[in-house]
């Protein structure tokens, strides 16, 4: 496999409305869509459209969500062999509402999702040591990263941890030595390092921050910014790719696939955060979560044309 994903299967239940609801408020919403989410899937369905053979290790119920979504991997090309479907446990869900300025605030339900456990992972460790790029995230168990990471370092296989939801306590101390690259957005960024990271130079002090943790490399999801690349390499700026959003579900997650499947086909880290930044970029000009990843023939098109959605 080129990238192997640990991570979340959810089932989102998306609302538009016209701004976010304050505390106690009811407003009227416009629409209610079902697509297929969490932050596993998500970077599962984008890194296969960017062109990757990718395999996904997961849980999910064995509702109507857990086998809707299951099929919907595999209908991608993605290997499901590491998919667990567990009885007596709902598919994990996700309530998401967006606002006609394209923000959204997101809920998540995770159900099955904690039922990919360490045990879940031993069982599949073989599919992870085939690995080129292991992809992690904060939606399944923080043992079950570990221990994913643990394989995939073995094996010298890079890992990409994506913090998110933004934790609420520490990291374990363990997981920096095991990860390659973290790439945490705003929000990630300052929960982990105390730092605001609303301007270039808080992201700036941020990557160093983590840089201290022992992080390898540490890439700061900025929006609209781009993003700030903190390595060997230096501190960088990575300029992000101006469009108009129309739902922001799914950014980080299509960055992140960007990155692995960059770093996978050789780009050197600077490239690959330029690349990452534009299937960030075109995601968010889609709605939903796995609808809106774009396939690599829309990412080269978009990069040769200076970064101008078509």
């Amino acid at each position: 496999m080129d990238v192997v994903v640990v991570g979340s299967l959810n089932m989102d239940l998306v609302v538009r409305t016209a701004r976010h609801p304050l505390a106690g408020e009811t407003l009227p919403g416009s629409r209610l869509d079902f697509f297929h989410g969490g932050k596993g899937a998500n970077q599962a369905v984008g890194a296969v459209r960017l062109g990757a053979r990718v395999a996904m290790i997961g849980a999910v119920g064995t509702d109507s969500f857990g086998q809707a979504l299951g099929s919907a991997l595999a209908a991608e090309g993605i290997d499901t062999a590491g998919l667990r479907r567990v009885d007596q446990t709902g598919t994990g869900t996700a309530m998401i509402t967006v606002s006609d300025a394209g923000e959204n605030t997101i809920v998540v339900v995770p159900g099955a999702n904690l039922r990919c456990d360490v045990a879940w992972v031993r069982q599949n460790q073989a599919l992870i040591a085939s690995a080129k790029v292991l992809m992690l995230q904060l939606e399944v168990p923080m043992a079950a990263n570990l221990e994913a990471a643990r394989v995939a370092r073995a094996q010298g296989c890079q890992v990409i941890f994506d913090p998110a939801p933004a934790p609420a306590g520490p990291l374990p101390p363990e997981l920096a030595a095991l990860v390659d690259h973290i790439v945490p957005n705003e929000r990630e960024a300052q929960a982990l390092t105390g730092i605001a990271v609303d301007t270039e130079a808080g992201a700036r002090e941020a990557g160093g921050a983590l840089l201290a943790q022992g992080y390898r490399r540490a890439i700061i999801k900025l929006g609209g910014r781009g993003a700030l690349l903190a390595g060997p390499e230096g501190l960088h700026l990575v300029p992000g790719f101006p469009v108009t959003p129309v739902d922001t579900t799914a950014a980080g997650d299509a960055f992140g696939a960007g990155l692995a499947v960059s770093l996978v086909q050789g780009y050197q880290p600077l490239e690959a955060v330029r690349r990452a930044n534009g299937v960030g970029a075109l995601a968010v000009t889609r709605n939903g979560a796995q609808a809106s990843m774009p396939r690599v023939e829309e990412l080269e098109q978009f990069l040769s044309l200076g970064g101008e959605p078509r």
